[in-house]
């Protein structure tokens, strides 16, 4: 069965629109799972905030409150030395980040909120809004070492133990919230983009097969409508993270949860920035190549062959 000339070009320009939507899937995909199944992105991301001032400003006082509380919770300190005791924290406090272990336990608080964050997503509890959340057990057993240290030969000192176990002493950043992007939408999202390297390859036999399927007329405007839809695409990526922004979450949170949740939206503004200059650009090429191309063949058509 034959198959009429504007079928013919209307099914390769319908196919070049989904070897864009496709190929911007694969590099959409390929960032997102980076990011959420490797420990590389995110401590790119987050491990230089180990020598930010503000970091440095505001989470002594956070560590300090919360090491307080467990000392006095796990040890057998006399109530007359609380005093003493929280004076000497709030005095090793700035010594904390220049603990040589600091950056490491860092690194480790790191890892174990993106493990956190993506075992509760792939598994979330009726109706969990899944969040970003740090875990300062790492920073805590860090700094007790440089507390203890600090006291070595006092009366204070004594009574304390070398070590001090460490549960998990966690700091919800609220990031992201569920009004913003539900965990069920952003589960599912990353569930289709794990799937990348397939949206590669569809992208690439849709592109082959649109442009095989054109006839010679009908092919610049499968290109241009290709280049169309990057364009589109890419002023629809910078929209979508816009409206995203920092949110309420951020809004509300202060601290360090505010200076991780403001880099990660940075960081993430960043792939999509990037993601949205590559889309237009490709998509302002092709759709020049595209108008040049349809200019070229109707001149060609136009001009008559010398007998």
């Amino acid at each position: 069965m034959r198959i009429s000339t504007p079928l013919r070009n209307i099914a390769a320009s319908a196919l070049l629109v989904l070897a864009v939507l496709l190929g911007t899937g694969a590099l959409l995909g390929s960032a997102a799972t980076t990011l959420a199944d490797t420990p590389g992105p995110l401590g790119r991301i987050l491990g230089p905030l180990a020598t930010d001032p503000e970091l440095r400003r505001v989470l002594p006082a956070e560590l300090g409150a919360a090491l307080g509380d467990r000392i006095t919770r796990d040890t057998a300190v006399p109530p007359q030395l609380a005093g003493p005791l929280q004076n000497a924290i709030a005095t090793a406090g700035g010594a904390l980040l220049d603990d040589p272990g600091f950056p490491e336990a860092w690194g480790t608080t790191i890892e174990s909120a993106r493990a956190d964050f993506t075992s509760r997503l792939a598994e979330p509890a009726q109706g969990e809004q899944v969040t970003l959340r740090l875990d300062l057990a790492p920073l805590l057993g860090s700094g007790y070492g440089t507390l203890h240290a600090s006291l070595d030969g006092s009366a204070l000192g004594a009574l304390l133990p070398a070590t001090l176990s460490m549960p998990p002493t966690v700091l919800d950043t609220g990031w992201p919230d569920a009004q913003q992007l539900r965990a069920a939408t952003l589960n599912a999202w990353l569930e289709v983009a794990r799937a990348w390297g397939w949206m590669l390859a569809g992208a690439v036999v849709a592109a082959a097969a649109g442009l095989l399927l054109a006839t010679r007329g009908g092919r610049p405007w499968a290109v241009l409508a290709g280049g169309s839809t990057a364009l589109a695409l890419g002023g629809a990526a910078r929209l979508w993270f816009g409206n995203l922004g920092t949110g309420n979450a951020t809004a509300q949170a202060s601290g360090v949860e505010s200076l991780v949740t403001g880099r990660v939206l940075a960081a993430l503004g960043e792939e999509v920035g990037t993601l949205a200059t590559i889309l237009g650009g490709g998509g302002i090429v092709l759709v020049i190549a595209g108008i040049g191309w349809a200019i070229w063949a109707a001149r060609g058509e136009r001009t008559p062959r010398r007998g």
